[in-house]
C-alpha cells in the first residue's frame, strides 16, 4: 500500500468513527433529553425532517423520525469530514483536541442557527433565552465538537506515524 492510500485510509474510517460517535452522543442526548421533559424520543429528529420537508414531518409518525435521524447522521459525518479537511490542509488551526472542539462545536452551533435552520422550513427564530441558548451550547460542544476534534487529533497522529 502507498502513502496515498493510506492516508484515505486513515481519513476515511476517522471520518466514520468520529461523525458516528457524535451522531449518536447528539442523539442519545437529544433524544433523553426530551423524553425526561415529557416528550416523545422521536419529536427532535422529526424537528430535523421538518427543517426539510415542514409539517408533513411533524404530522408523521416512526418514518419521519428516522428520516430526521439519518439526516442528523449525515450533518455529523459531513461535519467529521469537513474538520478533517480543515485540521489536514490549515496550518493555523489550534492542534490542541479540546480548543479545537470548542472552537468546532461553537461553529457548528453557528452554523446551524444561522444559516441552516434560517434556510430550511423553520425559517428565522427569535434568539432563545440565556437557559435554553446555554442548554443549545451544551450539545455541540460535548456531544460533536469535542468528540470529533478528539478522534480528529488521534487519527492525524497516528497517520503521521
Amino acid at each position: 500500500m502507498n502513502a496515498e492510500t493510506t492516508t484515505n485510509n486513515y481519513a476515511r474510517r476517522m471520518v466514520l468513527l468520529a461523525g458516528f460517535t457524535a451522531g449518536l452522543a447528539d442523539f442519545l442526548f437529544a433524544s433523553i433529553k426530551r423524553t425526561m421533559n415529557g416528550g416523545s424520543w422521536m419529536d427532535p429528529w422529526k424537528g430535523v425532517a421538518y427543517g426539510l420537508l415542514g409539517q408533513a414531518a411533524r404530522d408523521g409518525g416512526v418514518e419521519m423520525a428516522l428520516l430526521g435521524a439519518a439526516l442528523h447522521f449525515f450533518i455529523c459525518l459531513s461535519g467529521a469530514a469537513l474538520l478533517w479537511l480543515l485540521v489536514s490542509r490549515v496550518k493555523f488551526i489550534p492542534r490542541q483536541w479540546f480548543v479545537l472542539g470548542v472552537l468546532y462545536g461553537l461553529a457548528v452551533l453557528v452554523t446551524m442557527n444561522y444559516i441552516v435552520l434560517p434556510l430550511s422550513h423553520i425559517g428565522s427564530r427569535p434568539t432563545p433565552p440565556l437557559p435554553a441558548l446555554l442548554n443549545g451550547v451544551i450539545a455541540p460542544l460535548l456531544c460533536v465538537g469535542i468528540p470529533i476534534a478528539l478522534i480528529t487529533r488521534a487519527f492525524e497522529r497516528s497517520a503521521q506515524r
